[in-house]
């Protein structure tokens, strides 16, 4: 098999320490392209792309709340992106972000709050809009902060 090493980092994380799924991405990954590598793994496994979770990140911290949602629901559509899974993965580039702790905790709640309401099969629509607003909340929080 060739297989990159970002390739193989993307397996790891994804698999979270499962063998078999990792074996699963793995057979999956090869069958749909001869090289492994990251993009190849997160498109075989419908994940979002670690720099399509960096974009999207900083439009939440960074534009307005009309152009951020206008161009998170565009990337939905043209990649066929899952809000569940973009939850998932901001919830995990949060913790790499330098803010207070309890910027920190409160954006963690209610990113887990939207989680919850998307597994039940909520509007995805008003669960945008709701990350959107967590966001401009915390931004305004860490702008106070540092005044």
């Amino acid at each position: 098999l060739d297989v990159t090493e970002g390739g193989l980092a993307a397996l790891v994380r994804l698999c979270n320490g499962d063998m078999r799924k990792a074996l699963n991405i793995l057979q999956s990954t090869h069958m749909a392209s001869q090289q492994i590598t990251e993009e190849a793994v997160y498109l075989c496994t419908g994940n979002p792309l670690p720099k399509d979770i960096e974009q999207i990140s900083y439009w939440l911290l960074n534009e307005s709340f009309a152009d951020s949602f206008k161009r998170i629901s565009e990337m939905k559509m043209r990649k066929g992106l899952a809000l569940v899974d973009i939850v998932r993965e901001v919830t995990m580039f949060v913790f790499k972000i330098k803010m207070p702790s309890d910027v920190r905790v409160r954006l963690m709640n209610d990113l887990a709050d939207i989680e919850y309401r998307l597994s039940f099969g909520c509007n995805d629509k008003l669960q945008l809009g709701s990350i959107i607003s967590t966001f401009t909340q915390a931004r305004s929080a860490i702008v106070a902060a540092a005044k």
